[in-house]
């Protein structure tokens, strides 16, 4: 595999643990909140742009191609996703967030899009392409990512909680949805 500056690419290929798989706050908490109050103050706040690779929507009709994708940090042992951050991002850039999955929903002309797509946003040679999935096992080696679940969480029966770091909008607000739910964690 050809040496890639890898630390200069805006976007890189990411994947969410399986243990974690299907559980965020946006699914924990209102969908009415999270549409009608979170996703346009993001939208505002962030420029309705993706704050990767910069697209735009030209017209209203496209503005839902720009996601939230929510920043997390897992805490294993506690079985805790930590909300840190939400990324105003557009759907192609979305999908290298989601890259096992990513790949295993898209049709051969969609996976060449996203090929160009990570080429453009990197300022890179098209060769990447033919090393992709070598450069992906690497970052998501050095994100800690791995496919097996850590020794001794089979035994953790309690549900995944969450926390929300103060700097995310409205995060009293998700906090109070995620109690009433029983699912807001403490160390306390």
């Amino acid at each position: 595999m050809k040496n890639w500056k890898l630390t200069n690419f805006k976007l890189l290929p990411s994947a969410k643990p399986p243990l974690f798989h299907g559980h965020t706050v946006r699914k924990t908490v209102s969908a009415h909140f999270w549409r009608t109050k979170l996703r346009p103050f993001i939208l505002e706040q962030q420029g309705k742009k993706c704050s990767i690779c910069g697209w735009a929507p030209k017209e209203k009709a496209e503005l839902r191609h720009l996601h939230l994708h929510e920043v997390e940090k897992y805490d294993f042992a506690e079985k805790v996703c930590h909300l840190i951050g939400i990324q105003l991002i557009c759907r192609k850039c979305h999908a290298f967030h989601h890259i096992i999955r990513t790949e295993m929903v898209s049709t051969e002309q969609q996976w060449d899009d996203l090929m160009r797509h990570f080429v453009q946003v990197n300022s890179c040679s098209p060769d990447i392409i033919k090393e992709f999935h070598q450069v992906a096992a690497k970052i998501l080696q050095m994100e800690g990512f791995d496919r097996t679940e850590p020794q001794g969480l089979r035994e953790l029966n309690r549900p995944v909680r969450y926390t929300v770091h103060s700097c995310i909008p409205f995060a009293e607000e998700l906090e109070k949805q995620i109690r009433k739910k029983g699912l807001l964690y403490s160390d306390e």
